[in-house]
């Protein structure tokens, strides 16, 4: 996505985004999460910055797994429509407040506070600058936290596809997916001090056959699980943890 944070809001506030909507049952992004939530021992306790929340898609589904939410993204409406639903939810402010600023500008987008997890979901590859977003963000993290997001593969083929059939997918606002690499962010994530942990690759299905069927979701977890498939999976999760120790 363009570094200028103007044309990213724009890019949010102009279409409507459907696919990046929270829904009452979405299986999809519940997966993402969970998986997520294990590979960094997210708790009920924890207080968790999600950067480039969006409308809430994942939001929601994080708050199962963790005390409270700081979703922080750079567009109002975006944020608006998540305070929306949180309302509609009956979800109290207290357990997930947003935050509208600039991940990059980590001075004023969380105040002094700091974080035992920071989260983000298919948030890097928009960005301009990962290494100095990691480095920011490193600054937010407590002693001994985690940084862990949920990106594209771009082995895997498929999501050439979803960019040309998705209306509200461009190209233009997608190709970072295409030039994100785990080893890119794991030499990010140690430049920022910060100690690398074992890259997870998951899922199989899209989330058009995921959402509508059990079998689909039995037969994504048994395909996972082939070795020989494993390099073309379309999910990372790349996690890092600070070794400050206080």
């Amino acid at each position: 996505m363009s570094g200028d944070p103007s044309l990213q809001r724009r890019f949010y506030e102009s279409r409507p985004h459907g696919h990046l909507q929270p829904r009452a049952e979405d299986f999809y992004a519940a997966k993402l999460v969970a998986t997520l939530a294990a590979g960094i021992d997210l708790g009920a306790q924890d207080r968790v910055l999600e950067v480039g929340a969006g409308f809430g898609r994942f939001t929601f589904e994080l708050l199962r797994h963790c005390g409270s939410v700081v979703a922080l993204d750079l567009s109002p409406r975006a944020l608006a429509t998540l305070d929306e639903a949180r309302a509609a939810r009956g979800i109290d402010v207290a357990c997930c407040e947003t935050r509208c600023g600039d991940l990059t500008q980590t001075g004023d987008h969380a105040s002094d506070e700091r974080f035992r997890c920071i989260v983000g979901f298919f948030i890097l590859h928009h960005l301009p600058d990962v290494p100095a977003a990691i480095r920011g963000l490193a600054r937010r993290l407590a002693p001994g936290g985690t940084l862990a997001f949920v990106e594209p593969n771009r082995r895997n083929p498929l999501f050439l596809a979803q960019v040309a059939c998705c209306a509200d997918m461009t190209w233009a606002e997608e190709q970072g997916m295409f030039r994100l690499s785990a080893h890119g962010v794991v030499s990010a994530v140690r430049a920022a001090g910060l100690e690398p942990l074992p890259l997870q690759r998951f899922g199989f299905f899209p989330p058009q056959l995921l959402n509508r069927s059990e079998t689909i979701r039995r037969l994504e977890s048994r395909l996972e699980r082939v070795r020989l498939l494993e390099p073309v999976l379309p999910f990372l999760l790349l996690r890092a943890r600070s070794t400050a120790t206080g």
